[in-house]
Formats: structure tokens, sequence, C-alpha cells
């Protein structure tokens, strides 16, 4: 859900998205008042999610503007709202509800936040006056508006995201049947040759960093975050070469736009080799209008080893003072999309791997958790007071793949606890991960 903040931004908006749909002050008391908002609704809930504004419009298709609530309507409630989308949805959609004032007229504005990851298309039970129809499904459309699926391609959008979500909530039932390996049993002498070789990476990147200002970006001063990873159990790639045509291979798949282990293929940013391994330094002063968000370090080893050590994003936004947040999506993304990428490269090293993960935050006390990036909503920001936390795991290449979600909620659960026991649910990182799966970025 989104923060009050994302929220108060849907008023200087001046057209509708795909994702956002303003409407007129509703009678819910009667058909012609319940109908469009459920119409609405469904169309959202079938698009992965969204807010309804309602009072934003005099009437159907007029400008967009702030309207006051006509007296013989009265303030809405979340369960009055419930009960007019579920008079015609099927399934049934729980929406959250909630009330701002516009900053410009003063105006109270009624938010209705429409929920995504449904199993199965949402449609109407009923018709009312032309406005919805009985049994129909609706999504939403370029315009925006909504109307039923039409063309193929149209229903493959609509049944792959439900296919995707069931099939995250038939694997979490399925966890609670078939007892699978701890993330946190690693065997001791695996632990030990991951971290010697953790800290041997570290040393060569703050190594690069000795000649640099104090207060160079490439430092990240502010705070950073490092993964290692170790592919268990397979034969060392033939050399360097061959391993950078193994990195290469796996960074063919692109989930957000500056994925992990960034490989660019120029001087002096592109991979090197150094002895035994291949490093990248995004961040070589050498490297004109470099910024602290891209001066990402990493290193490659043939017998599976990866290292690398990358700045927050939360530091590089206008939505909140650089060294002072951490979203509350941004770990599920940034972890999630660098696991699956060792996955891939896991692939080419063997059938399906064992991989060993070390993940360290740092820089974080004093940092709060709260939802810059996305529409999702938490109560209080939630404030860390420790500088430092470390996450460790294992997991199968295919575990991964196909079991996202519960690598990461194991995986990321002492950095979310660390942060006053911020939510971290099943949902959540399932509808975040179908999110950068799909490219919604």
């Amino acid at each position: 859900m989104a923060t009050i903040e994302d929220l108060k931004q849907l008023f200087q908006l001046q057209n509708e998205t795909l994702a956002t749909e303003f409407k007129s002050w509703l009678d819910l008391a009667v058909p012609a008042g319940r109908a469009p908002l459920a119409k609405a609704a469904i169309a959202l809930a079938n698009h992965g999610g969204g807010t309804i504004v309602i009072g934003m419009r005099e009437a159907i298709n007029t400008p967009i503007g702030s309207y006051p609530r006509p007296a013989q309507i009265g303030r809405y409630t979340a369960d009055a709202i419930n009960a007019a989308i579920n008079k015609y949805a099927d399934p049934h959609i729980h929406c959250d509800l909630v009330h701002l004032t516009h900053p410009a007229s003063g105006n109270e504005h009624a938010i209705v936040i429409v929920p995504g990851g449904q199993i199965v298309p949402v449609m109407a039970t009923k018709g009312t006056d032309g406005e919805i129809l009985a049994q129909k499904v609706y999504i939403r459309k370029p315009g925006p508006k909504s109307e039923e699926p039409f063309t193929a391609e149209e229903w493959r959008t609509l049944l792959d995201r439900c296919v995707r979500a069931n099939k995250d909530s038939l694997l979490e039932a399925i966890r609670g049947i078939v007892q699978g390996r701890s993330l946190d049993s690693l065997a001791r002498e695996q632990i030990d040759e991951l971290l010697k070789f953790t800290d041997d990476s570290r040393d060569s990147w703050k190594m690069r960093l000795v000649p640099l200002p104090k207060d160079d970006p490439a430092r990240f001063p502010l705070g950073h975050y490092e993964q290692s990873f170790q592919i268990l159990g397979v034969e060392p790639a033939s050399g360097l070469r061959s391993l950078l045509e193994n990195l290469r291979k796996a960074s063919e798949v692109r989930l957000t736009g500056w994925g992990p282990f960034v490989l660019l293929e120029r001087k002096p940013i592109g991979p090197v080799p150094v002895g035994e391994v291949i490093e990248t330094w995004v961040g070589t002063p050498s490297e004109k209008a470099r910024d602290g968000r891209h001066c990402d370090f990493w290193r490659a080893r043939p017998d599976g080893f990866l290292y690398e050590v990358r700045s927050y994003d939360e530091d590089f936004t206008e939505k909140a003072e650089p060294g002072t947040s951490i979203d509350l999506t941004m770990p599920v993304w940034r972890i999630g999309e660098t696991l699956l990428y060792v996955a891939r490269l896991a692939r080419l090293f063997g059938e399906d791997p064992e991989i060993s993960v070390r993940i360290q935050y740092d820089g974080l006390k004093g940092r709060r958790m709260s939802a810059l990036f996305d529409w999702r909503y938490l109560s209080y920001e939630r404030e860390c007071f420790v500088d430092t936390v470390k996450m460790q795991g294992q997991a199968r290449a295919s575990v991964i793949e196909d079991n996202l979600a519960e690598v990461l909620v194991s995986l990321l659960r002492p950095l979310y606890d660390a942060f006053d026991f911020a939510p971290l649910s099943p949902t959540m990182v399932s509808e975040e991960i179908a999110k950068f799966r799909n490219n919604r970025y």
C-alpha cells in the first residue's frame, strides 16, 4: 500500500494512469453509485493493483479537479466501500480506504487502494444499467480505460499474471507439507571459505579507494551493502575467459535498469583480470560523470565465488534525505534480482547446484524503513538501532528460481527485524517479485 506522501502526489496528476482512476462522488446507497466503483476496482485488481481517487471529477468525462463532497453523500467507510465493490466482484476484493485533504482546495477526498496478486481473473457477478455487465472480466487499457480484454495478448497478460500469483500461492501451501533444507544450515567449512573470499574481496575494494578523497562518492560514505556467493560442488570454469563468457550469458536477462554484476564492455569500467579473479569497478575516478549510485565493485573467481558491493538507491532520491532511509521493498528487488542472476550463472556450472549466500548491510543505524518507491503503506516508519546486519543462507538454483519468495523471506528476515520488526510477508514479497520479473520498474 502506498505511503501517505505518495497518495498525496495523486492530487498533482493531470491525467489518469493505468494504475490510477479518478471518479466523481458516488452515492454508494444506490446501484448507479456502486457499479462504477466496482468496475474500476475489478479492472485495477486484474491490472495488478492501483488506486481510485473519489471526488476529483464533477461528472463522467469532466476535467480532473477537486470537488467538495455533496451534503447528501456521507463520509465513506472501508466497510461501505468493500460492500459496494463486492456486490459485483467475484472473487471478493478487500480494499483499503484513506481520506486525504486536497492541498489547494481543502476538500477531503476518499482514496480506495485496490490490491493485486489475484490468482484468478476477477469478474462481475451482475450488471447495472450498462455500466457493468454480468459475467464480464475488466482490465485496464491505454487511454486509460476499463474494458473487457478482447485480444489474445490482453488475455495472455491477464492470465500470466494470475498463473504467477497462483504458483506462489501453491508453493506457499507446499511449504507447510514438505520440510525443506534450512537456509541457516550451512556447514562451518563453507561459511569459513565464503568469509575468506568476502574479506579478500572487501580488502581489494578498499585498496582501490585509498587514493580517493575522503568524501569521494565511490567510498559510499553513507552506507552500502555487499553480497557474496559460492556455487557449491561444481567443476571450476576452465579459466577467466570461460568465466567471463558465463557471466555474460547470465547477464543476458535484465530485470531492472541497473542490475547486479553489471558488465559494461569498455574501458575503464569493463571487467579486467586481476590474478586469479575477474574484477570490475564502475567507480574508477577516470570515469567521467560518475556518481555514488553507480560505483559498484565486484569480483568473480572460476571456482564459483562471487562478491559485489553497492550503494543504497535510497540515498539518491528526492523522496528522502541521503543516509536516512531504507525502502520497504528495495531489498526484495535488489537481493531477489541478484539471487536470480546467480542461479542462472550456477546452471552454467552444473545442472542444479547448491548456492551459499552471504549478505551484509552497513550504515543502517538511525535509518528508517518506509515505503519510498511503491504504493504500499507503513503505519509508522521503523527505525534501525544497529549499524550492521548480516544474513546468510543456502539454496539450490531451482529453489531460487521456483520459490524465490520463500528464499527471500527467510534470508531477509534479520534485516526487517532490525527495523523494529518491519512487515515482511510472503504475499508482499511475491507481489514485488512479480513486478521486477515483468520489468515493471
